[in-house]
Parts: structure tokens; sequence; C-alpha cells
């Protein structure tokens, strides 16, 4: 998605920081980045309530779920501040214009493409197959996933659900969903899914200056036309 960083860039960053931060901080920065995945990301399309794409924000940094994309085409990116405590500074954060460009992007990275769906199209989440790279993706509160999105999806899936309301909030099934998905990398091994090697360096040195002199240098947030 962004270039990556050439490691020698990445080793003057290690470096250049390393001495502005306490022995406990650099230990506690190498754990995070050491449980770090891609295998698995959520896709959020045209959400409207801040708090929910926040929350959903919050809850994938906490679980160790390195990126998140954020689709804007009819709804604007917005984040509640208060929610995210900070967690989007640990994280990369892809905000799209457009719905189209963000679903090649993945598609090109090897992602399956999954969409969370109510009909009785959609399996239960306890049979996708999630072997391969997943993007997750949850449709606005209100119209659900764009016809394009639904037609492109490689599978649509669903939490089972035994009462009567129709649908759960959007925050509250993403949560749910990347509890599980959280079981799963237990399952069958979260080390087997982490980062590269060069990825791990270059996620270290970006968290260093992110912790050293905040994120206006190295922003968690990448804008994609």
């Amino acid at each position: 998605m962004t270039d990556p960083i050439e490691p020698t860039d990445v080793r003057a960053l290690l470096e250049k920081y390393a001495f502005k931060l306490t022995d406990h901080r650099r230990e506690l920065l190498q754990k995070v980045v050491d449980q770090r995945v891609r295998h698995f990301t959520m896709v959020l399309e045209d959400l409207k309530d801040p708090h929910n794409i926040s929350a959903v924000i919050r809850t994938s940094e906490v679980f160790g779920f390195q990126d998140v994309h954020v689709i804007s085409e009819v709804n604007p990116y917005r984040v509640g501040r208060s929610v995210l405590k900070g967690s989007y500074k640990w994280l990369d954060i892809y905000s799209y214009s457009k719905r189209a460009r963000c679903l090649q992007g993945l598609k090109d990275k090897g992602y399956k493409i999954a969409v969370a769906s109510t009909s009785s199209a959609s399996v239960p989440l306890d049979q996708v197959d999630l072997s391969r790279p997943t993007a997750f993706y949850l449709g606005s509160e209100t119209m659900g996933n764009h016809p394009d999105t639904l037609a492109a999806a490689d599978i649509r899936f669903m939490i089972p659900q035994y009462g009567l309301t129709e649908s759960m909030n959007v925050s509250v099934a993403a949560g749910v969903l990347i509890a599980n998905l959280d079981r799963w990398l237990k399952d069958h091994g979260r080390k087997n899914f982490r980062l590269s090697d060069p990825e791990r360096e270059a996620l270290l040195a970006a968290f260093y200056e992110r912790s050293a002199v905040g994120v206006d240098r190295n922003s968690p947030i990448h804008f994609i036309d």
C-alpha cells in the first residue's frame, strides 16, 4: 500500500530514536511488533458513525491487526478521538475515496474478500476457510455493503445469532468477529502469521519515531484516491 522503507533508512530511524526511549519502552514496542499480523484485516465501507469507525480501529489495535482500511466514497472519514484512545498511532490506516481502489488493492495483495451479510446465501463464520489472507468488509449502518462489493466478494459470511433482532451494531459485530479471528490465530500458531523480518523492523522503526516525537513525521493514516 505504502512504499516500503529502505533498510538503511530503517536502521537510521532505529538508531536515531532508540536513545530517547527507556529500556522498558523499547522492550514493550518490540513485544507488540512481534505479535502484529496482516493475515486478517478489517475494511469499513462508508460507515456513518465516527464512534463505530473508532471502535473498530481501537479493537483492531488491541488484537494486533496492523492494517485497517476505511472507504469514504459516500461518507467522509471521521473518527472520535475519545474512543480511539491513541490506538491509531500504532496502526496503518488506509483511507480510500473510491471503493474500487480499495478492492483492487486488496486483491492485488492476495486477500480474499469476505463480506458480512445476513442473507440466506451466507455461511457461518466458523465455516469460512481462514487459511488465506482475508479482508473482512463491514458495511454502513443503514445501507450495508455496496452492490459492487457484494458482487466482487469471494465469500459472504454471517455471525450466528439466536435472537429476534436482525443484526448487531457494526462495532459490536466487528468485536465478535475479531475475537473469533484471534482464537483461530492462536489455534493455528500466531507466530506462523506474524510479519516478515523486514516488515517487523520497519514497523518497529515507525513505532520508535511515533513514540519519541509523535505522528507528524510518520503518519499512520494513508490517504489513497
